[in-house]
């Protein structure tokens, strides 16, 4: 990644995150072809509006999970960082157990 050209490795980073935004997108799709075929307007709006929280909320956690991929990729850049790179690794999972488990409680909850 640190030689040759730069729009190639651009590329080679940058697919799999317009990957999942148009699978997302897809599954939104889904859901309104699937609602406004067997369903009633009110279902297909209760999906349309909720759309923006959703593509929010992956977006947010699409973010957090790139925010620490740079933080132990430059760890691992500066060399014989095994002790933090652990460290990063077993925050980034206490931070998803623990943000799984609220988003959870509010999904059942509300």
């Amino acid at each position: 990644m640190l030689t040759g050209p730069l729009l190639k490795k651009l590329l080679l980073f940058g697919l799999p995150l317009m990957a999942s935004s148009i699978l997302q997108l897809l599954f939104n799709a889904a859901d309104v072809v699937v609602l406004g075929r067997y369903a009633n307007y009110a279902s297909l709006a209760a999906v349309g509006g909720t759309t923006a929280i959703v593509n929010l909320v992956v977006n947010l956690l699409i973010g957090m999970a790139v925010g620490v991929n740079v933080v132990i990729a430059r760890y691992i850049g500066e060399g014989d960082k095994e002790k933090e790179i652990s460290a990063a690794i077993h925050t980034a999972v206490a931070m998803a157990l623990v943000g799984g488990t609220v988003l959870g409680g509010l999904g059942f909850g509300g």
